[in-house]
């Protein structure tokens, strides 16, 4: 289809605006597609249950001590996994309407903050990863440890399972995505996303942001930024696809100019396309639709506020797009005790139907 075609067919309609009054940094529909689930700089856990055309905010989670900036599912068996800036690791039943503390609990599962979470396409490990420059594998039944990679040289942004479960990437800081064997934990090769990482003279700047896999596993798809301009979110988002047997870069998407910032997350279409979210300031965040071989994206949403996050709905048909709302978000109390930064919206967007709960 031409761009105009795939345009007039998947344009998103807006739906139902969900707003919370701290910054959410991701957010993910479950499994079973009855709850939208959310973390982020507020040391939480926000859920709403999914009805037809509703979303209603439920009672939250607590018992972390620092910022929530990922969270996964361990399956069909109402369980998520959320990792903080501490450290800590912990498994939640989700579908509960009366437990406040999680399942279990590791305090100390990384040495530092817990900056990406997989869970293995047969739900029983954990792969963890983050400031401490390690990957651990845990097992989904109670954290415990199960094995450790040797130190890697740079500190850990995203990790992603092979769909068939053989092996696992992990993307770095200075741009390197390195595979590793489940079974042994042993390296198996690595490859560059070439440009996801300069030495400015303000600063080091960029890493792999988000790994994701096609379907079928024949592909593999890394964000980031590239060309940094001096400061941390100064820089033009960029897309990565490669051949996943080869290693070799397909093609690659920068939808934006040096002051979008970040990809910070993507998801393959069943019908050949990637969705994603980049990232920078207020106001320049952009949510984009894009089919690879093509310069650019046959749908762009611009002037947006922060985007960090987009999840699909199991029927294919809702997407929830997660956003912070202002410039001071990190969650920095200001005047008189109100709280003026570091909101959020989830907007709802509408798609077409298709049958994604295969392609995830």
């Amino acid at each position: 289809m031409t761009a105009e075609e795939l345009l007039k067919r998947y344009e998103p309609q807006q739906g139902e605006t969900l707003e919370y009054e701290r910054q959410l940094w991701q957010s993910r529909f479950t499994p079973c597609g009855k709850f939208l689930v959310g973390v982020g700089y507020d040391a939480t856990i926000q859920r709403w249950a999914v009805k037809d055309d509703s979303y209603e905010l439920l009672p939250s989670f607590t018992g972390h001590n620092g910022w929530l900036q990922c969270l996964a599912f361990t399956g069909e068996n109402n369980q998520c996994l959320t990792g903080d800036s501490w450290g800590r690791l912990s498994c939640w039943d989700y579908s509960s309407e009366t437990a406040t503390d999680p399942l279990w609990t590791a305090p100390n599962s990384l040495a530092g903050w817990i900056r990406a979470i997989a869970v293995s396409p047969d739900g029983n490990l954990i792969a963890i990863g983050g400031n401490d420059s390690t990957i651990r594998i845990l097992s989904t039944v109670d954290g415990k440890l199960i094995r450790q990679t040797t130190d890697l040289p740079h500190e850990v942004f995203s990790l992603a399972f092979h769909p068939n479960g053989e092996s696992f990437v992990v993307g770095d800081f200075h741009g390197t995505i390195r595979e590793f064997d489940t079974a042994t934990g042993k390296q198996l090769r690595e490859f560059e996303a070439v440009g996801l990482y300069q030495l400015n003279h303000i600063q080091d700047c960029g890493g792999v942001r988000t790994l994701e896999f096609n379907k079928e596993g024949s592909q593999l798809i890394a964000g980031g930024m590239k060309e940094p301009s001096g400061g941390f979110a100064k820089g033009s988002p960029v897309l990565q696809l490669f051949d996943w047997k080869s290693g070799k870069q397909l093609h690659e998407l920068v939808p934006g100019d040096t002051q979008d910032g970040f990809i910070y997350d993507v998801w393959f279409h069943p019908d050949g396309f990637i969705v994603g979210t980049a990232s920078a300031f207020p106001g320049k965040g952009k949510l984009f639709f894009w089919k690879p071989g093509e310069e650019k994206p046959f749908y762009t949403g611009s002037k947006l506020t922060n985007g960090r996050s987009i999840a699909i709905h199991p029927d294919g048909h809702r997407l929830a797009f997660t956003m912070s709302d202002s410039r001071n978000a990190n969650g920095r109390p200001l005047k008189d005790g109100e709280y003026a930064g570091g909101t959020a919206k989830i907007h709802i967007l509408t798609l077409p139907e298709v049958n994604v709960a295969a392609s995830m």
